[in-house]
Parts: C-alpha cells; sequence; structure tokens
C-alpha cells in the first residue's frame, strides 16, 4: 500500500477529533478554508489573530479574517473565499499574505455557491486506525464501487479488486432477484449497458462477484429520481461555470457537495480523476478516504488518510 505502511506503525486510534478550539475565533465567522497545499522543498506558516507563536496548516483547515500566511522556498497554499468563490494562490512571491474577506456579491445564486463553499468549513481530523495483521493466503475480491451510495448515473461502472486472474461471474440483485448477470469476466470493472433492464430511482439494489471457492459479499446501491438530481446537478453546473476557482480546488468542491448528498460513487469517481491529475494533493487524498470511510472500507480510507498525512506533514 504505497509509501505510507512505514508511517502508519505509529498511529493511534483517533476518531474524528476536532481542531484544537481557538478562544478568539469562538465570536468570528471563517471566510476562507484551506483547499491545496504543497510544502515541497519549503515550508508554510500560519499565524492566527491573538496569538504570537506560528503553527503549521493543516488540509481543510479553516482561516478568519487577519490570519497571516507566511511561505517560503517552492511551498505554496490555495485558500478558497467562502464570499465570491474565489481562490488565492499563496506562495513565496505574495508572501507574508494576510486573510482579508472580499466584497460579497449579491443575489441567490451567490449564496447557494456560499454554501456548497462552507461545507468544506469545520471538516473534521480523519480517524486513524490500527492496521491489523492479515493472514497469507488468497482473499475474495474487494467491491469498491458502488458501494452503500445512492446514484445519478443510470448505467454505473461497477469495480472491484483482488482476485484479477480468477474469472468470476457479476450479479445485480433488485428486490424480485437477479436483474442482469455477466459470467466469465476476468477484468476489474465492467458498465452496466443499456441493453440490460433499466434500473428505477428509489428501489434497493445490490450486486456481487462471485469467485470460486469464496463467499459472494454484496454492495448496495439506490437511485436517485429525476426530480431528486436536477437541483444537484444544477448546482454541479454552477460550479464548472464559476471562474476563479483552480481546477484542482473545484474537483475538492464537487466532490464534498456530492458527499454531503450521500452521492459516494459520483464522488470517488471526481477524487480518482483528480489523484490521477494533481497525485500529491493532500486534501485530494483526505476526501478520498472519507469517501471510502463511509463506503465502509476501513483499509482503503486508512491508505488515502496516511498519504494526505504524509504529504501535509502532519503527525498525530
Amino acid at each position: 500500500m504505497k509509501r505510507y505502511l512505514a508511517r502508519m506503525v505509529s498511529l493511534t486510534i483517533l476518531f474524528l477529533a476536532p481542531m484544537p478550539p481557538v478562544l478568539w475565533a469562538q465570536s468570528q465567522e471563517a471566510v476562507a478554508v484551506i483547499t491545496e497545499l504543497k510544502l515541497n522543498r519549503g515550508d508554510v506558516q500560519i499565524r492566527l489573530p491573538g496569538k504570537k507563536a506560528p503553527e503549521k496548516p493543516a488540509p481543510l483547515q479553516s482561516l478568519y479574517a487577519g490570519t497571516q500566511v507566511v511561505v517560503s522556498k517552492d511551498a505554496s497554499l490555495v485558500i478558497l473565499f467562502t464570499e465570491g468563490m474565489k481562490t488565492v494562490t499563496i506562495d513565496e512571491k505574495n508572501s507574508p499574505f494576510e486573510i482579508k474577506p472580499p466584497e460579497a456579491k449579491a443575489g441567490q445564486s451567490s449564496a447557494g455557491m456560499k454554501q456548497v463553499a462552507s461545507l468544506l468549513l469545520g471538516k473534521k481530523k480523519p480517524p486513524t486506525y490500527i492496521p491489523l495483521a492479515v493472514r497469507g493466503g488468497k482473499h475474495p475480491p474487494t467491491l469498491i464501487a458502488p458501494r452503500e451510495t445512492k446514484l445519478i448515473a443510470e448505467s454505473p461502472t461497477f469495480k472491484w479488486m483482488g482476485m484479477e486472474m480468477q474469472p468470476g461471474t457479476l450479479r445485480v440483485y433488485g428486490p424480485e432477484g437477479v436483474v442482469w448477470t455477466a459470467e466469465n469476466i476476468a477484468l476489474t470493472q465492467i458498465k452496466y449497458p443499456s441493453s440490460a433492464p433499466r434500473l428505477k430511482p428509489g428501489v434497493g439494489y445490490s450486486w456481487s462477484i462471485e469467485k470460486k471457492g469464496f463467499p459472494a459479499e454484496k454492495a448496495r446501491f439506490t437511485l436517485l429520481s429525476p426530480e431528486e438530481a436536477r437541483p444537484i446537478q444544477e448546482q454541479l453546473k454552477s460550479l464548472d461555470a464559476a471562474g476563479g476557482i483552480s481546477k484542482t480546488t473545484l474537483a475538492i468542491l464537487k466532490a464534498n457537495f456530492l458527499l454531503s448528498h450521500g452521492l459516494l460513487y459520483e464522488a470517488r469517481e471526481l477524487l480518482a480523476e483528480a489523484v490521477r491529475a494533481d497525485p500529491d494533493e493532500p486534501v485530494v487524498h483526505l476526501l478520498l478516504g472519507e469517501t471510502y470511510e463511509k463506503s465502509g472500507l476501513k483499509s482503503l480510507a486508512l491508505e488515502e488518510y496516511g498519504e494526505a498525512q504524509f504529504l501535509s506533514r502532519i503527525s498525530q
């Protein structure tokens, strides 16, 4: 599991511990949030109002007016202002940088955009777990997606990992039994075909991969109705149309918005693409870990949380 294994041995269990309270901030509202953090060979320090000592920033940390950000060498930081939905990149050239809220934009659409941005404020630190020893030998395939999720996609792509070389049978189940079957599959993903029976909104479905000699695990999903999906899709389009947002931060905003609506499948698709495009961004790994955790995939969540911790150089 990549480079995080050596680092995770010392981690202890920490369940959703909030950031340490700051007394001066209790009467203030956060105006920005850290959406991207690249330390590289440099460093980033923030000094909160009313505090003399600087501190290390954390991914998705809320920022308040008057906070000073100091960046050295080739490190950089991207912050998103909740008012106006604007991102600012802070590096050595414009450091030190003082957080000042931009002027608010009037209108219902800007209020909706602020609500989406505000979903990132006050995010908790991820839980970390003591890795359990895994015995050797073969293990059944792990169902990745869709898993314990709502869906917008009418034809989802089923994805799994493990036992790739052994052909298996994929089955999709509805309330009345098997809906669709694909046999002798030696891949790790397959798209639900248009020729198969149409999936119905609001109906509980499940799917499984059957491999010889192993019990078949099932993962559940439910398709949203067009009426339920429409406002979510409209908000996603509004985010796409908004200017002044970096590509990675846009993916983070959209994925976190989808997570808030229980759409783990679509959120994972977005985050997996963002990881491929920007593999050294800790916030992307942090949200992908949250997606896996909510899906019940603790080991994959642990891997992503460990990667986020390593990239942001935060020790528990």
